[in-house]
């Protein structure tokens, strides 16, 4: 049977290459890879934890119809969204408010397959998430999250079917 050991990398196409350099870069705070920055190549690959974020410049691309809200059920089917995790999200959403992000919505709490209407209590058994979603400079939904594991949790422990 396949194994996959991890999330290597997330690759983005994108029109204005030195704007999303920038943002990655300047307003998110992701490091370039040492050796993946090829401006004239239209490729930067920027560290993030353990996956790589590549953006790949094509400056004529046509622009696919995107995911736009932060409600994955009112978007249609395909990859929605992607997650940077933070170790708190007040001071996240302050430092993004001084750069004027786009936000797609209020800070939402998650947990056990649904949004909740307040902060979990030590009772709650399950991983839960204060986050909150914006947009890129190309509309493509993000979200920074703080994530509360259940006390014990592994993350390099697998459900058995």
């Amino acid at each position: 049977m396949l194994k996959l050991r991890r999330l290597d990398n997330m690759d983005i196409v994108v029109n204005d290459f030195g704007a999303m350099v920038d943002f990655y870069r300047d307003v998110l705070g992701l490091p370039l890879h040492p050796h993946g920055y090829e401006p004239d190549k239209g490729w930067a690959m920027f560290m993030c934890g353990d996956v790589d974020l590549v953006l790949l410049s094509v400056p004529d691309a046509d622009r696919a119809e995107r995911r736009r809200t932060a409600n994955y059920a009112e978007d249609p089917a395909g990859v929605h969204s992607f997650a940077a995790q933070v170790d708190d999200i007040d001071e996240a959403i302050a430092a993004l408010d001084e750069h004027g992000i786009e936000w797609a919505g209020a800070t939402n709490v998650y947990g056990a397959g649904e949004f909740l209407e307040e902060i979990p209590g030590d009772d709650f058994d399950g991983i839960w998430y204060r986050f909150r979603s914006f947009y890129d400079p190309e509309g493509n939904v993000m979200h920074i999250c703080e994530v509360h594991p259940p006390a014990g949790f592994d993350r390099g422990a697998a459900v058995e079917d």
